[in-house]
């Protein structure tokens, strides 16, 4: 299951509750707009992905195993091999190593 798109839904999801309560839901837009980069969560410290996880309603006690799934290494080669992420990209914070064959 791509945990990535299980956030942007639970995110979309919140912002139609939010509307339908007529609560601010300035927030969460703002964090849509973020999620269309895929590489998000590889950009940003442990802290601001626990503050977006949180705002869309990921439960505290689950914040570290969704927050490990959505940067562990296979999502990063992934992402590298679809050329989301550069090996050489200094805005990439969660990095893994890259092997060259020779």
């Amino acid at each position: 299951m791509n945990e990535f798109k299980v956030i942007e839904v639970m995110n979309r999801a919140k912002i139609e509750v939010l509307k339908d309560k007529k609560e601010d839901y300035s927030l969460n837009q703002k964090i849509q707009e973020y999620l269309k980069d895929e590489t998000l969560f590889f950009r940003i410290n442990k802290e601001k992905a626990y503050k977006i996880l949180q705002t869309i309603g990921v439960k505290k006690e689950l914040l570290e195993e969704v927050y490990k799934k959505l940067i562990n290494q296979d999502v990063y080669y992934d992402l590298l091999n679809r050329g989301k992420i550069k090996d050489d990209d200094e805005s990439v914070i969660v990095k893994y190593k890259v092997y060259r064959a020779k």
